[in-house]
């Protein structure tokens, strides 16, 4: 079988099926039902990841005038949901873990549905004549469905009838989607290599922007809606940083176009520092909202 055929149906495939079933791992449906305990974050940060993230990559499309190959990769990356990074994320920087498992359970059952009409919108108004692809809709929300639902359901059921073994077998699970990851991205820059060279300026302005802006209306959102400091650092976490693995998935295989990941490959260069940067200030957050409360008595 040809190396990049081999790394576009199967690997990268299996390698998120992995991360979703990890996830699953790690959910019951007690997490499922917290979007009845706390409707406001959940409802503000389905609509910061669903609705305003795409809507501001179309945007830094038209107004960056950039090449389609880097607008089309704008628009399959604003489509993804939070994945497995925004959750460790959120636990690192001591935010609502629950919140950010239930936003990107909940995300990615959405965006089976709601991907494909992103996806072909972005084709049609991004993509030159010559290279536009054909979207099969029913087809896409099928293998998304299998690559995202199916292995969170999988996990969950092992959860509830082995949980002990499921406990055991998350941190691996993990790990191995991981290494998988790593090695993808290394392989897909590998086949987007002259894409890279030719748009690296583009692609890189496009992704930073799209980081920044989506991390900041996140943050700027909770605090609208006067929502505690916990769930403020989760929702910025999940609308800012976005499912790599789901983003590579639909270039590679749903798509088969490689050079639409060019953006995603960038962008996930970026995401570790500005991820960082607000770990670092949610601490600062964390430090006040726990000095106000020990004030609060007195």
């Amino acid at each position: 079988m040809d190396p990049q055929v081999l790394f576009q149906t199967i690997i990268i495939p299996f390698g998120l099926f992995l991360i979703m079933m990890g996830l699953g791992l790690t959910l019951s449906i007690d997490d499922i039902l917290r979007v009845i305990i706390m409707p406001k974050a959940v409802l503000i940060g389905l609509t910061g990841q669903l609705i305003l993230l795409p809507a501001v990559a179309f945007l830094l499309a038209f107004s960056l005038n950039t090449a389609p190959v880097i607008a089309i990769g704008l628009v399959l990356l604003s489509a993804c949901p939070g994945g497995i990074t925004s959750n460790a994320y959120v636990f690192a920087s001591r935010g609502d873990i629950a919140l950010s498992v239930t936003l990107t359970t909940i995300a990615s059952l959405f965006t089976v549905f709601t991907m494909p009409l992103i996806v072909w919108i972005g084709l049609t108004v991004f993509a030159d004549s010559s290279d536009i692809v054909d979207v099969p809709v029913s087809g896409m929300m099928r293998s998304l469905a299998q690559l995202t639902i199916l292995p969170i359901i999988i996990g969950m059921v092992i959860r509830k009838f082995k949980p002990d073994f499921a406990v055991k077998m998350v941190e691996p699970v993990r790990k191995m989607a991981i290494a998988i990851l790593i090695m993808v991205i290394i392989t897909n820059t590998w086949f987007s290599i002259e894409t890279l060279k030719l748009y690296i300026v583009q692609a890189g302005i496009a992704a930073l922007l799209l980081n920044v802006i989506c991390m900041s209306m996140g943050y700027g959102m909770s605090k609208l809606a006067r929502l505690n400091t916990d769930q403020t650092i989760s929702i910025t976490y999940e609308v800012g940083l976005q499912n790599l693995s789901l983003a590579l998935v639909l270039a590679n295989t749903i798509l088969g176009m490689p050079d639409y990941a060019a953006v995603t490959l960038i962008y996930g260069f970026f995401m570790k520092f500005t991820a960082l940067s607000f770990m670092a200030y949610a601490k600062k957050l964390k430090g006040i909202a726990e000095t106000g409360k020990e004030a609060a008595p007195a």
